[in-house]
């Protein structure tokens, strides 16, 4: 039976054009923040260019839908779907890229009428190729300029109703399974989880090509963390268990397992070793950043008389860069299927003995 409070929702059409909208970005009234989103930049040069090209044309672009958070026309508006094409669609307006050299050139049709009424064609035709917005034609700038998107507007809509909308909508679009994770977070976790994914280690530290980031391989390393923090029975690392863990988690929130986790990524920034260009790049890669913070965990749970000081977890992680790592022989559950569990929970027992025997090591000398 569904429940949904149809009476308080409001769906309408409104057309606006390019000019109104990128206004609109300008003032921050326009946002993509909504949480369960993909990152922006997913597509690569032909397609925006395609999508420019379509513009300059004339043809029909698919709708954009927008969250209201009123009924009000100056509320704040933030977009659910069409966000790859907005954030194109306003780069480009900024000179942020140029056209492919491969476009075809674009004819403009002009028609106006003589002393009798007769109607009187003119035609033009632009280059666009491998063209900026500055540098095309006014007259193109103009077609741009107002081209009209159709925008869905959608207020008084719930959570739950956003997401199923969001799902419906891109049923059939090529999300990544890190992507998905995100999506069946829900809203409210997906929010949560974004706070960690900002936090200054992933900032600063975390060693992520631009490419995993915006195929959501941030988000998925922070799920596996929780799953390594959490009581959850994971089968494997791979994405569709980490999908699995992202709708348990969803359907029996666990926000002190959130907190825990954001607090040890804070934590695990704080006693890191300084910045080495060749360590980080080997050593906070995403196999192995879950790993770091079940070992951070651990340092209150060790069976050894003995609390270790932050300084003392710095020089630990120090040596564990530079040398244990390999010598201990955790570099070998990261070859092939390191996502497996055994691999996974080889790397934890390696890194939890080495961290032991560097606990007894201290201990010993300081009763000597």
């Amino acid at each position: 039976m569904n429940d949904w409070r149809m009476d308080y929702m409001e769906k309408r059409t409104q057309n606006y054009n390019l000019e109104e909208i990128i206004e609109r970005m300008d003032k921050k009234k326009l946002t993509f923040d909504y949480p369960i989103q993909r990152e922006s930049g997913q597509w690569d040069k032909s397609q925006r260019s395609l999508l420019i090209d379509s513009i300059l044309n004339g043809y029909f672009l698919p709708e954009i839908y927008i969250i209201r958070e009123g009924t009000e026309d100056f509320t704040p508006m933030s977009v659910l779907d069409g966000k790859q094409r907005l954030t194109t669609l306003y780069e480009f307006a900024k000179d942020g890229f140029a056209l492919s050299n491969d476009l075809d050139d674009v004819t403009i049709v002009d028609v106006s009428f003589d002393e009798d009424k007769n109607p009187v064609k003119e035609e033009k035709t632009y280059s666009i190729a491998k063209k900026k917005f500055s540098e095309l034609d006014i007259e193109l700038q103009k077609v741009f300029n107002k081209y009209k998107l159709e925008v869905k507007l959608l207020a008084g809509f719930s959570d739950e109703q956003i997401e199923d909308q969001f799902f419906r909508l891109n049923n059939g679009a090529t999300f990544t399974k890190s992507q998905k994770a995100n999506v069946k977070l829900g809203t409210e976790l997906a929010g949560k989880i974004k706070e960690i994914e900002e936090c200054v280690f992933f900032e600063n530290r975390a060693v992520f090509s631009n490419l995993q980031r915006k195929r959501g391989e941030v988000t998925s390393c922070i799920l596996q963390s929780m799953m390594l923090l959490s009581d959850f029975e994971y089968r494997s690392f791979a994405a569709g268990e980490v999908v699995r863990f992202a709708e348990c988690l969803n359907e029996n929130p666990d926000y002190g397992l959130i907190d825990k986790t954001k607090d040890l990524f804070n934590k695990l920034f704080c006693v890191l070793p300084p910045y080495d260009r060749e360590t980080d790049k080997n050593c906070l890669k995403k196999i192995h950043i879950p790993i770091l913070i079940k070992n951070l965990d651990t340092i209150k749970k060790l069976d050894v008389d003995y609390d270790l000081t932050d300084d003392q977890y710095t020089e630990f992680l120090k040596k564990w860069f530079e040398v244990w790592n390999d010598t201990s022989g955790y570099l070998e559950f990261c070859k092939q299927g390191s996502t497996g569990k055994a691999k996974v929970e080889g790397r934890i027992e390696t890194m939890e003995k080495e961290l032991k025997e560097y606990a007894i090591q201290l201990v010993m000398e300081k009763g000597a």
